[in-house]
């Protein structure tokens, strides 16, 4: 079998962009030398990776499987380009960073400021870091790091980790809410709660531990939505949640009251940053995850 390179980014491309019209378009090329490309890829890998319909293009099992190899691939050659555009003092590449909305919150603007002054050629892209979803992307190599809560079902031995900070943790309600009135677990209980990300067994069986622990009844009614929706409904509405402490000092934060029921214990908030051992880090994405990691221990020694 003799896979080629630019069949990777082909099969790469059409996933990502959705199809083959858009894969061309993005990757300025046309869409009948796409298409040779893609038929070479599965006369060379000898098995079907494509489905093509009406709707669009679809992979096989086969693809599929293929397509995590490819997105390696590809990510490793394009981090060697940068590498040595690096070393002839070009600034160029790409550095991908999932991170956890608290860290978003807190240091992100700083480390992002002190970034720049060194690689203001650099494209970064950000999204959030919930670990259902940053996992998949780094696996695949569409991530460089990623700064994710640890809640004790993260893989061990898969990546490299390393213990950003710690913080305290809070149940939170608006300011006035009604249950401030007589805060018991039962009450709290009755209320319905956030969960940030996707639906996600173990972040609903967790909360339901911290009641369970009690002698409570859980929360029968559970919202889960992304971290911004959460926080508006945290402070607009008469829901309950869980809120890092230094969150509440924040402009996010306003509105919100520590509700602190001693039977009702949310524990300790662990951050930690992942990437993957068998792909090194460029010097720009390595400075950058210098740059979050020195300023919570900055932030950590003013308080």
């Amino acid at each position: 079998m003799n896979l080629r390179l630019h069949q990777l980014r082909a099969l790469v491309g059409v996933v990502e962009y959705g199809g083959i019209r858009a894969a061309a378009r993005e990757m300025f090329i046309s869409q009948a030398a796409l298409t040779k490309s893609l038929r070479q890829l599965e006369d060379d890998a000898g098995v079907p990776l494509l489905v093509r319909s009406p709707r669009g293009v679809s992979l096989t099992d086969a693809g599929q499987r293929l397509l995590a190899r490819a997105k390696l691939v590809t990510r490793q050659l394009d981090l060697a380009a940068e590498e040595l555009h690096g070393a002839a003092g070009e600034q160029t590449g790409q550095v991908r960073v999932a991170l956890t909305p608290y860290i978003t919150l807190k240091y992100l603007g700083q480390a992002f400021r002190d970034f720049r002054q060194r690689y203001p050629g650099v494209t970064v892209e950000l999204v959030e870091g919930l670990v259902a979803r940053a996992l998949p992307r780094l696996r695949d190599g569409t991530l460089d790091l990623a700064i994710v809560a640890d809640t004790g079902d993260l893989p061990i031995g898969e990546f490299e980790s390393q213990l950003v900070l710690t913080a305290r943790q809070h149940i939170v309600v608006r300011d006035g809410h009604p249950v401030l009135a007589n805060p018991t677990p039962q009450a709290l209980g009755a209320l319905e709660w956030i969960l940030s990300g996707p639906r996600d067994g173990l972040k609903s069986s967790r909360l339901k531990g911290i009641f369970a622990r009690a002698g409570v009844k859980p929360p029968e009614r559970i919202l889960l939505c992304d971290t911004l929706a959460g926080l508006t409904l945290l402070r607009c509405t008469n829901v309950a949640g869980i809120v890092p402490e230094p969150i509440l000092g924040e402009p996010e934060g306003r509105g919100m009251v520590a509700v602190d029921v001693p039977e009702l214990d949310p524990g300790e908030l662990r951050l930690v940053m992942l990437s993957r051992p068998d792909v090194p880090l460029t010097p720009a994405g390595a400075f950058f995850a210098r740059c979050l990691v020195e300023g919570t221990q900055a932030a950590s020694v003013k308080s």
